[in-house]
């Protein structure tokens, strides 16, 4: 039959050529309505709304979606017609309906015009699972998830995708398995959990790479979606190491800040203790000129009395160490361990340090 040829090449050319689909969709319709044919006419009238919508003329995609809802209205008459005295079945009518309202969905997802795409899907859902159609009910949620995910609405998203894997798993169905995963796969790492979406990309792929000449596209897909999750892991995995690296640095200063604060408190601890033993010294040096004289001149054969400091230099000096290393070891400065040095010259009323360890020795002190 004609009209048969009109829609098989209406159906062939759809995607390799949308033009010559459209224009065997416009014979298949003005023969199959001419003839009332109304199911052949209704998918040819359809099928031409969909062109226009996918090319962006949505007033005449409107004009024909309409015109297929009135032919599918006097479908649901269920009149006698030629080949069909008792007019369509039920399943025919719904299936008529349902694919109407996805189509409808789906141009209206394409506008972002998201409720009105929603209300659309929801009826067509209603009449998938009225009729227990489990794969449309997978397809369509898939496709519901898909439009939410665009609109950003990531819980509305989540949920069709689930449910999109729960009747495909009802099903048993590995390709729509794959797709469902695949979409959740694209939410998890739009919420940047890109271990979940990592697990079910791969999921999803192990389908479409066993089934590449069939599900190329769908594989492209899912190795997009899993370079990008890659991509943010190692954006996650510098930001986590820099994050480390500068913690670290900031420990590092905090510990040095810490010991130089530590250090100062104990020099300037060993200054007060100079300045009280210099204050502690001003009455004596304030003395008699007769007495300062005797004691530049008498040599004490008594040990004279050091400091608690002074006696914690002495055998420090006796090791030979210097200023600087002496100063190191007790956090004090050098300046201060050259005082104590002078300190204790005059204590021991001799010129050099040598003949200080000498004396203190005789005077067993070392």
């Amino acid at each position: 039959m004609l009209s048969d040829a009109y829609n098989d090449l209406m159906w062939g050319y759809s995607q390799i050529n949308p033009s010559r689909s459209l224009y065997f969709a416009r014979k298949a319709f003005d023969l199959c309505l001419q003839e009332q044919w109304l199911n052949q006419a209704f998918q040819a009238a359809k099928m031409i709304g969909q062109h226009h919508g996918a090319a962006g003329q949505i007033d005449s995609a409107k004009v024909a979606f309409a015109k297929a809802l009135s032919i599918a209205d006097r479908m649901a008459l269920k009149e006698p017609l030629p080949g069909k005295p008792n007019g369509y079945k039920d399943e025919t009518i719904d299936d008529a309906y349902s694919s109407l309202y996805g189509a409808l969905g789906n141009m209206y997802s394409s506008l972002d015009s998201i409720p009105q795409a929603m209300e659309y899907y929801h009826k067509a859902g209603e009449l998938f699972e009225k009729n227990g159609w489990l794969e449309s009910c997978s397809v369509l949620y898939h496709n519901m998830g898909d439009t939410w995910l665009d609109a950003g609405n990531l819980k509305e998203a989540e949920a069709c995708y689930n449910k999109a894997l729960r009747y495909g798993q009802e099903t048993e169905d590995p390709l729509m398995i794959a797709n469902a995963k695949a979409g959740l796969g694209a939410l998890y790492l739009e919420k940047g959990k890109t271990r979940k979406a990592l697990k079910y990309l791969q999921e999803a792929d192990h389908y479409f790479s066993a089934n590449e000449e069939q599900e190329y596209r769908s594989r492209i897909y899912t190795l997009d979606l899993t370079g990008k999750v890659y991509d943010v892991q190692r954006r996650l995995l510098t930001w986590m190491v820099a994050g480390g690296i500068l913690i670290i640095i900031l420990l590092l200063g905090l510990l040095f800040v810490l010991l130089r604060a530590k250090r100062l408190r104990r020099q300037k601890e060993g200054a007060d203790v100079v300045i009280s033993e210099v204050l502690a010294s001003l009455p004596q040096e304030q003395d008699t000129e007769k007495q300062a004289v005797a004691s530049k001149t008498t040599v004490s054969k008594s040990a004279p009395e050091l400091t608690e400091r002074e006696a914690e230099i002495l055998p420090l000096l006796a090791d030979g160490l210097s200023s600087k290393v002496i100063a190191d070891r007790l956090c004090l400065t050098e300046q201060t361990i050259k005082w104590y040095r002078m300190r204790l010259l005059e204590k021991f009323n001799v010129p050099n340090t040598a003949s200080v360890i000498s004396k203190a020795k005789e005077q067993g002190l070392l």
